[in-house]
């Protein structure tokens, strides 16, 4: 259950912003409408690089390390995104997107680790499920963040920039929560209470 909360945080985070990307540089950097996905596109080989380079990353410091890293990365390069706007700067926006690109990649591949770790023989498809609940339940939510806390603060403001970056913020916030639960979430504890429950379940189908 702590780990599918923390899943749901993470990707609200990690997704939230998928809405937000072009529209940030169009409406605060005025970057045409047909560069724009050029920058979804520096955030997304930002990402596969990541993914390509998490299976080393992880066996040299470990799963529960290299996650806690590409959340670490992702919160950075969120950061990064907000303080471009608030400095407007265009440069630190491509460096932002790399950055966070990476964490994302990075994220995503270590934490389908750190699931696979916790699943056991019988519960594959349970987890596998569990996954998907999260993802759907994270891009609803994140797409109601993005969407309404945007508009709420360029309602109140009328300061666009400050609307975005308050979106970015909350995300970033919304992954160093992720980060602390993570630090409760242990693979061996949850092998030991996985043990003992088969046993107790052993020992009274004896009786």
């Amino acid at each position: 259950r702590l780990f599918f909360v923390y899943l749901v945080v993470l990707l609200i985070a990690l997704l939230g912003q998928d809405l937000l990307l072009e529209p940030y540089a169009a409406d605060v950097f005025g970057v045409a409408v047909d560069r724009t996905t050029e920058y979804t596109g520096i955030w997304g080989i930002a990402l596969l690089v990541a993914l390509l380079l998490a299976s080393p990353i992880t066996r040299r410091i470990g799963t529960g390390r290299a996650t806690a890293l590409g959340g670490a990365i992702a919160m950075a390069g969120l950061v990064l995104i907000a303080l471009s706007g608030i400095l407007q700067v265009k440069a630190l926006l491509m460096v932002a997107l790399v950055v966070f690109g990476f964490g994302s990649g990075l994220s995503t591949a270590t934490n389908i680790s750190l699931m696979l770790d916790m699943t056991l023989a019988g519960q594959v498809g349970a987890f596998i499920g569990a996954w998907g609940m999260a993802d759907a339940l994270a891009r609803l939510f994140g797409t109601l963040l993005s969407g309404v806390v945007r508009d709420s603060i360029k309602a109140l403001s009328g300061n666009l920039t400050a609307s975005y970056v308050t979106v970015f913020l909350i995300e970033a916030l919304a992954l160093a929560v992720s980060l602390v639960l993570l630090r409760r979430i242990s693979v061996a504890s949850f092998r030991a209470g996985e043990q003992h429950s088969t046993l107790e379940v052993a020992g009274y189908a004896e009786l």
